[in-house]
Order: structure tokens, then sequence, then C-alpha cells
């Protein structure tokens, strides 16, 4: 008679521990969790910031930034050999600010995908877009993945004189909208 209660127990805690095994497992796959990829707003900011500090002006074909292009033939840009991030911080060491964010607009052209937003900032001031609108600033404050990629750039202003500027660190904030 013993051995008949004791069998009744396994059976019933195997039933109940099945159930409670199952249910969880149900609950966990029903359950659908949209989490964003930081993954690629990683790449996405890391791979602009490099775009900007590998990429020299005389590689680069734009009607506004590139040699022959109107900002080359206005004798603003001078040196065929900077960097697009390092003729971003020659602008900002010059007070050209304005500058700067249209030669930023004109050459992110076509790299960022549309979904995603981002600001440049070189030594704590932004200059892309140097005027955020408010939609811009919800968008950043509402995302979920805000990243951020840092790089230090420096350079020549005049290599008759040997004056130069920097070091200013450049960061790049990205983020989906």
């Amino acid at each position: 008679m013993a051995i008949k209660k004791r069998g009744y127990f396994f059976i019933l805690d195997a039933v109940l521990g099945l159930s409670i095994l199952v249910i969880g497992v149900i609950l966990i796959t029903s359950s659908y969790v949209n989490v964003p990829q930081p993954a690629q707003v990683g790449l996405l900011s890391d791979d602009l910031l490099d775009f900007l500090s590998n990429t020299k002006i005389k590689e680069l074909n734009n009607p506004y930034a590139g040699i022959g292009g109107q900002l080359w033939n206005q004798g603003v840009i001078k040196d065929a050999d900077n960097s697009l991030l390092q003729q971003i911080g020659e602008f900002y060491a010059t007070s050209k600010l304005d500058t700067a964010e249209k030669f930023i607009q004109n050459v992110s052209i076509g790299i960022v995908p549309q979904q995603f937003r981002y600001e440049l900032w070189v030594d704590g001031i932004i200059l892309y877009p140097k005027t955020p609108a408010l939609e811009h600033i919800k968008s950043r404050n509402s995302t979920n993945v805000l990243l951020t990629s840092k790089k230090i750039t420096f350079g020549i202003l005049d290599k008759a004189t040997g004056s130069i500027w920097g070091p200013y660190k450049a960061e790049v904030f990205v983020w989906e909208r």
C-alpha cells in the first residue's frame, strides 16, 4: 500500500515539473521583444569617422569639396593631402564653422543611410548640424541606442611658417531615427 502512494507522488511531481517547464517555454517564445541592433549603429559610427579620417581631399569626387570644386577654386581648401577630418579641423581652427557644416553635409551625402541621424563634434563644439532642428533633438533624446566614435585630429595651417592647429577631439554620434 505504501509503494502505491510513493508512485503517485513521483508521477504528480514529474507532471507538475513538466507543466512548469512547458509554461515557461511558451511564455518565453510567445513574447516578442524588439531590441535595437547596436552593432549596426556602432559600425556606422566607426565607418563614418574612418571615412572622414582616411579619405583625402584629392581622392574625393565632389563638386563642392573635392579638387576643382567650389571650395578649392575659392582657395578655401589649400592642401589636397588633408584628410576630410583634418579639413574639418582646419575649418574649426580658423573659425569657419558655417563652411565646416556645409563641407560635412556635402561629403557625407550617400554615406549615412536615411534611417539614421548623426552629429559631428570637434573639441566639444557641434559642427554638424550646427543648429539642430527640434525634430533632430527629439530623435536624439528618444533613441534607444546612441553610439559614438572618437578620434584625435591635428594639422598644419601654413607649411611655410609651420603653424599648426590642434590636437582636437573629433566625435561622431550616430543613432537610428
